[in-house]
């Protein structure tokens, strides 16, 4: 089995906060979402590998 993921772009935009504060609550956001991804596909490859 193989996994490619090619240009995957996610746009966040936080309302409502300081500028200081939005770029940090960006930067939190993109690594949040990048760690869930990271363990999705490690539980797919995971359950793909068991099969």
């Amino acid at each position: 089995m193989s996994l490619e993921i090619k240009n995957f772009v996610v746009n966040i935009h936080v309302a409502g906060s300081s500028e200081d504060n939005k770029q940090e609550d960006l930067e939190n956001l993109r690594s949040e979402i990048l760690d869930e991804c990271r363990e999705m596909i490690s539980e797919s490859i995971e359950k793909s590998r068991e099969r």
